[in-house]
């Protein structure tokens, strides 16, 4: 039986072949703009804009091409909408901040359609060699003379038959991904000299209008990229020698502490991803191989949660590396984002505690998503506070340090109040205990980020002797918080507004957080080391038996 369903798989799988490369589609974003890709026989690719036109590239493996169709017009509201919309200076500046490196972006997307590809694949083989398998288990039950070979044919009969029905499957196929002579002699009348010398060189468009767009757009992009190169090569210099400055003002944990480098709103920043590195080698330097302890993100890695920003998560990921990564997705992390965080090793946090580098962790990721320049909307049904009412039942079983999530409406149904920024402006005393009004909160920290603004934290002192550091992020990556088209951040861009990020010490044995030290990059490039700022009682302690981690075990 093994045999006849081994054989229809070979038979059938050329029109497996032919079925994948038909049926896969892959529908992304490229920046802001909505695309669809499929696999092409015609031995070029191709980049379809609909009535502007399209351009031709002669890249393809063998006879396979990408051929990327843009779904609409991916313009942000206040444009008008037409084909010079896509070359003005901001929309020029927004593309060369987002692709900077577009070999890289098309090799990620090029990726995912092979994934597409493998997967249709095995589903059109799976169901294909199935159907024939059975189809000739029963013709062999029906005709038993088809089991036994006859004395004069022996086996070349039904060797002969599979050769055929296979040779069959090869034409069937052939015919069907044959590209037509119009679809493969179809290359584009006019060239498009301004590429060459780059990774699009030889394409060819048949519209003349875009030939003329184009031949003016690229000086502009090749401006715009070097201006770009400048600008972060020198905020960069200015920034590691103002940090180098500072080094003898770093903190680290003391005896007994853990330290956990914190993130926010990095918006895939290279600039600050690469500065945030910088602060782990100048701790590690001073302090030992084990600091910090880990990283903990609340959201936002990305800035428009696309398959071509895989690099930057990759890259944040490894900005304490050797030590974990613990994270939740913001409002703009997509589907695509979330998968890659975890196949760059982060541990993404959904609703249950994870125990990440020795600290026990409680978060869920945003309930929204936004798109870049676009609206808000929620993914499913559950609203902000109802994740943060729910990870507080969460915790009161399960006592988590740290709880993370991305916006201040789930910290405040988290927490109990109504208003967080009306929360955060009555804080009282961090180190003396006070009657503050709040209910008991089950971690040691409540952090998110979101709003991108610089703003003290508050601790709230608990019944049981414990306290919480309640800490609203600011962007790690100088992220504009509300882009518009005439004023908006990029991964190359240098920070346009004030980054910074903190680093927590928590307790090793209460778990309680007893300290924390700011760094603050400002858009000059100069940086700030802040003095450590207590938190909680002299030494993180509370009575004997009544620590954080004594209750999680009870």
């Amino acid at each position: 039986m093994l045999a006849v369903y081994l054989v229809a798989g070979v038979l059938v799988a050329p029109l497996a072949v032919a079925y994948s490369v038909d049926r896969a589609r892959l529908h992304e974003t490229a920046g802001i703009t909505p695309v669809t890709l499929r696999v092409t026989t015609t031995g070029h690719s191709e980049l379809r804009l609909g009535l502007p036109g399209t351009i031709y590239l002669p890249r393809s493996r063998g006879p396979l091409g990408v051929v990327a169709t843009v779904d609409g017009p991916g313009i942000p509201d206040g444009s008008n909408g037409d084909l010079a919309s896509y070359v003005t200076p901001h929309m020029l500046a927004l593309y060369t901040g987002l692709f900077h490196d577009p070999t890289r972006a098309v090799a990620t997307y090029v990726d995912l359609l092979e994934k597409e590809l493998l997967h249709e694949w095995l589903l059109a083989e799976t169901r294909l060699g199935l159907v024939t398998g059975t189809t000739l288990l029963v013709l062999l039950l029906v005709l038993p003379g088809l089991r036994r070979p006859s004395p004069e044919g022996g086996r070349g009969r039904p060797l002969a038959a599979v050769a055929t029905l296979l040779a069959a499957s090869l034409l069937l196929a052939g015919w069907q991904l044959w590209p037509s002579d119009a679809a493969a002699a179809d290359t584009g009348a006019y060239e498009i000299p301004g590429l060459e010398g780059t990774p699009a060189r030889g394409a060819t468009t048949d519209s003349a209008l875009l030939e003329v767009l184009l031949g003016g757009a690229l000086p502009k992009v090749e401006t715009l990229v070097d201006r770009q190169e400048r600008q972060v090569r020198h905020y960069r210099q200015v920034a590691d020698a103002s940090l180098a400055s500072q080094e003898s003002r770093v903190a680290g944990p003391r005896p007994g502490e853990v330290a956990v480098l914190m993130e926010s709103d990095m918006h895939c920043n290279t600039t600050m991803i690469r500065m945030q590195r910088r602060v782990v080698d100048v701790l590690r330097e001073r302090f030992g191989a084990d600091v910090p302890a880990l990283m903990a993100v609340t959201g936002d890695l990305t800035t428009n949660g696309t398959a071509a920003e895989d690099n930057c998560i990759r890259s944040e990921a490894a900005i304490p590396s050797p030590a974990p990564v613990a994270a939740v997705t913001g409002n703009h992390e997509s589907d695509t984002s979330e998968l890659q965080m975890r196949q760059a090793g982060m541990h993404v946090l959904d609703e249950a505690t994870q125990e990440v580098g020795g600290v026990r962790l409680l978060g869920d990721g945003d309930p929204e998503r936004t798109q870049l320049f676009g609206a808000t909307v929620l993914r499913g049904e559950e609203t902000e506070e109802q994740v943060g009412a729910r990870l507080r039942e969460r915790a009161l079983d399960e006592q988590p340090q740290l709880v993370l999530v991305h916006e201040a409406y789930a910290a405040q149904a988290f927490v109990g109040v109504e208003d967080m920024r009306g929360f955060l402006d009555d804080r009282g005393s961090r180190t003396r205990p006070y009657d503050d009004g709040v209910r008991d909160l089950p971690a040691s920290a409540v952090l998110y980020g979101h709003w991108h603004r610089q703003v003290a934290p508050r601790v709230v002192w608990n019944s049981d002797g414990t306290w919480t550091l309640v800490m609203e992020l600011d962007t790690s990556g100088g992220a504009i918080a509300t882009p518009t088209l005439g004023h908006f951040s990029t991964p190359w861009s240098t920070p346009q507004q004030e980054a910074s990020f903190p680093v927590l010490f928590l307790d090793r044995r209460s778990g309680l957080v007893t300290g924390y030290q700011l760094y603050r990059f400002h858009t000059d490039g100069t940086v700030q080391v802040r003095q450590r700022v207590e938190v909680g009682a002299p030494g993180g302690t509370v009575a004997p038996g009544d620590t954080r981690a004594d209750r999680a075990r009870r």
